[in-house]
This record gives C-alpha cells, structure tokens and sequence, in this order.
C-alpha cells in the first residue's frame, strides 16, 4: 500500500508513469515570511491542530488584521455572481436545518421551530403524511451498517450528516446544495461528492442513480451547466459552464465504480460502468480535447468560488487532474469505451502523465497558489489528497495552508484572496478534513471533525459558515460538507 492508505479504502489516483518527487519554488503567504514547501510523505508524529472552541478577544483582533490582504493577480469580479453581491451584508442563519412540514413540502425550519424537531430527525412532528417519516427510517437502517462500524462518539456527528445528506436528497433526481431558494439546485461539484458519500455508506444504487442523472444533463460536447433545476433539468441562468464539473465527476464515478466493486463483485461494478458510457466518451474526449492532451492546463472558468475569473484556478486545474486520473482507473475496468480516442486507452495514460507535468511546473512549482503563479493559498488544494490524487502531498503541506488560512472561529476560509470577512466556511474546512483523513494524518483529521461537531446548529445541521465569534451562518443544512465528513469518517474508520 501507498503512504497514507489502508486497508478498505480507495488506492491513491495514479497515471501510467511513475511519478518524481517534486520541490515548489519558494512563495509567499502574505503576511508571512518566505518559505519553501517540498511535498512528500512523512512519518514524523503528527501534533494536533489548535482548534479553538470560542475566539478571544485579542484573537478577533488580531484575525482581523490578518484579513486584511490583497487580492490575487487575476482576480476579477462579476456583476452577475451572487456570493460578491452578499459581501458587506449582515449575513444571518436562514434556517438551523431544513425538515418536512407535510408530506410533500421540506422547508428551512428556524430557532423556534426547530425546538419541535425530534432529536435524529428531519420531519417535523404531527405530519398526517407518513411518507417522509417512513423514508427517513429506511434510509437511516440502510445506513446501520455503516453507522456500526464507527466509534460511539462519532455516530452523533455522522448522523448528522446523514440526515443533512438525506433531506437535500430524498425524492430528487440528485442532491441539492441546500434549500433556501438560491442554494435549491444541483451542481454537479457538490452532487459528485454526495454520490461518492451515499456509495460510501452503502447506498450504491442511489449513488449510481444520481450519477445516471447528471449524465442526462450532459451537453453533447461534454460540458455541464453550471448548475441545474431539481424539477425540470434545465439551467436557471445564464452562468457559463464550470469546468471542474467534468474532473469531479469522473472522480465520482471512478469512487462510486469501486464502492460497487467492493460490495458486489467486479461484474456488477462492469455492467454499471457500461451504462455509464455517454458521459465518460464525451468527458474523456473534452478533457483530452481541452487540455491539448494533457500538455496545456484547462480553459479559463469560474470554480467553487462562483465568480468569474480571468485566469486558470486551481480550483478547475485540480479537478482536472483528477477526473484524468479517473479516466485511467475506469479504463482498467472497461472494454470497448475508449475507441473515440486515438490511440485508445494508451492515450488516457499519457495525457494523464502529460497533465501531471504541466500542473507540476505551473501549479506546484509556484506553491499551490490560486493561481498558476499568483494568488495566495486556496483551499482547493485539498481537492487532491481528498481524492487520492498523490503527488506525494503530506500532512506538513495542509497543516501549512490550514495555518495560513485560519480563522478567529477555528475553521478556514476559501483562501488567501478571500478577504470579505472573517468566518469560517464548512466546506473548505471539511474538505481539508478529509483531505488530512485520506492521507492518514488522523489527529488533524479528528479534530477538524471535532469542530465541525461542535459548530452544528441547534437542530444538528452543518451550517455553511461559521462567524468570527462562533455563530452559525448563512444556510443550514449544506449537502457538500455533510458528504465531506461522511467519506472523512469512512476513511478513519475503514471496513
């Protein structure tokens, strides 16, 4: 086994070469002084990051002087993107969770409201409608196995998420983001990481289903919208399309495929690959197409940020690494889905090897910044030992974003660039919790889990974003970081 895998889990994205231990080029964190990271694993002790329970005052001071840097060369706002035109708002909790009122209606419960709820549920007392009640109780016992498996102390936390996932899920074609009306869509980042978290904990035909879902929404040139309708399918806007969708959901695929595997046999893991075929042809052949095979980086489009951008992110040249690196994986498991590439499966490798060198001498070689070679620290760094990409990224490279990046409350923000205000955001901040469980740095990974607990609000939902003084923030709950503790928490505790 590879550094920072074990025994259950998935083996780490590789290409058909082997790879070179690369050294970034010294960079700076603003405000910090220069330093030269070099990726590789270590087996040195882990220490345990300082996660704080509440911010002192001295602590809100100095974050919001930290806070205080500049933009990344690059960074271009839009008019028409709506996480800017929140910026300088009093943001609020807009619900403590989201639960069935009636049968066929799920609404964003507030404080007082949310009193009434029943510990462990996401359906509100007195429905007359038994449906949601009933499907609430059969998807936790599918879930019982899995729950099993992990330590009492944290069946509370992954319970949690387990309802989070399943009210932003039942009944819809795939998970929404969440459930106030600007958040009620499926993008196809967040619906990847739900389907690879539902596989996880056994659901691996609901995962597929999702999966078969999203490929219904594919453009016949392999791009997707940048986010959809749960009813109709259709895209509510204009925004153009995002690029990391294609990497991620390859990566979903590849997590699902092998979940499948485990549970039923490498046949039925084949038969679900084969009806996967329309969207791993026309996402193979825009992926290859896009980046030149694997020698020039992707197309210039927004990420997980959702504003526009001018150049490349790392947020969508991760990905893209590692929906190549899937593409090689599923080719070791199918026949005859790679004769619209030239040069067939051969191909997949080398542009995949191809890739990792020019992300290599771009991307690594000025420090993982946001930008190619600009930008200051992002969090999407993370994407890549969350997925199991290698490069030999280790524990001292995450503590080392983790520390730039940290704020008064004792999460992350997005990244350096990221100066609109000081909280803390749960999906980067779990990101980075998995990406420490996946390459085995366990104290970092547990503690991050133990904040995330902490921080739920007071109907157990994970909130998007947690204040300087330690109040839940915006929407609650978010599907992406439920799914993120998830796949963290099976990684800790493997079959």
């Amino acid at each position: 086994m590879r550094p920072g895998s074990h025994a259950g889990s998935l083996p780490e994205r590789h290409c058909m070469t082997p790879r070179r231990m690369t050294e970034a080029a010294p960079f700076t964190a603003e405000g910090s002084p220069r330093q030269k990271v070099r990726f590789h694993m270590t087996s040195d002790p882990q220490r345990r990051r300082p996660f704080r329970s509440r911010p002192s005052r001295r602590q809100l001071l100095t974050g919001a002087l930290s806070g205080a840097g500049v933009l990344g060369a690059g960074f271009v706002t839009s008019s028409g993107t709506d996480i800017l035109a929140e910026v300088g708002r009093n943001d609020h909790l807009r619900s403590v969770t989201v639960a069935f009122t009636s049968g066929t209606t799920r609404e964003g419960v507030g404080a007082e409201a949310g009193l009434e709820l029943q510990p462990d549920s996401r359906v509100m007392p007195g429905i007359e409608d038994p449906g949601p009640k009933q499907r609430q109780r059969e998807f936790l016992d599918r879930c019982s196995s899995w729950l099993s498996r992990l330590p009492e102390q944290r069946r509370d936390l992954a319970t949690s998420a387990l309802l989070d996932l399943w009210v932003l899920t039942d009944s819809l074609p795939a998970t929404v983001a969440s459930w106030a009306q600007p958040w009620r869509y499926i993008w196809p980042r967040d619906a990847a990481f739900a389907a690879v978290a539902l596989a996880r904990v056994g659901l691996i035909d609901l995962a597929w289903n999702h999966l078969l879902h999203l490929q219904s929404l594919q453009s016949s040139d392999g791009s997707f919208a940048a986010r959809f309708t749960p009813d109709s399918g259709e895209a509510p806007d204009a925004r153009p399309s995002q690029f990391d969708a294609l990497g991620l959901l390859l990566w979903g695929v590849s997590e699902v495929h092998a979940s499948s595997t485990r549970a039923e046999g490498a046949a039925g893991g084949t038969v679900d690959l084969e009806a996967m075929a329309p969207m791993l042809r026309r996402s193979s052949a825009r992926l290859l197409h896009r980046t030149e095979r694997g020698t020039a980086l992707p197309p210039v489009s927004s990420d997980y940020w959702e504003v526009s951008e001018s150049q490349v992110t790392l947020g969508t040249a991760g990905p893209t690494l590692l929906g190549l690196q899937a593409l090689v994986d599923l080719a070791e498991h199918t026949d005859g889905l790679w004769a619209h590439i030239d040069g067939g499966v051969e191909a997949l490798g080398d542009s995949c090897a191809a890739y990792e060198a020019t992300f290599a001498r771009t991307f690594i070689a000025n420090g993982l910044q946001r930008y190619p070679t600009s930008g200051g620290l992002d969090s999407a760094v993370a994407y890549l030992p969350a997925a199991g990409a290698g490069l030999g990224l280790d524990a001292s490279t995450l503590d080392h974003v983790w520390d730039r990046l940290s704020q008064p409350a004792g999460g992350i923000k997005p990244g350096h660039g990221w100066i609109f205000d000081q909280t803390s955001w749960t999906p980067s901040t779990s990101l980075m919790g998995l990406g420490f469980a996946r390459i085995g740095a366990r104290v970092q990974a547990e503690g991050i889990l133990d904040w995330l607990g902490e921080y739920r609000t007071q109907a157990g939902s994970f909130p998007e974003k947690v204040s300087a003084e330690g109040a839940a923030l915006s929407v609650a709950p978010l599907s992406w970081t439920a799914s993120n503790v998830i796949i963290g928490l099976d990684e800790l505790h493997p079959r």
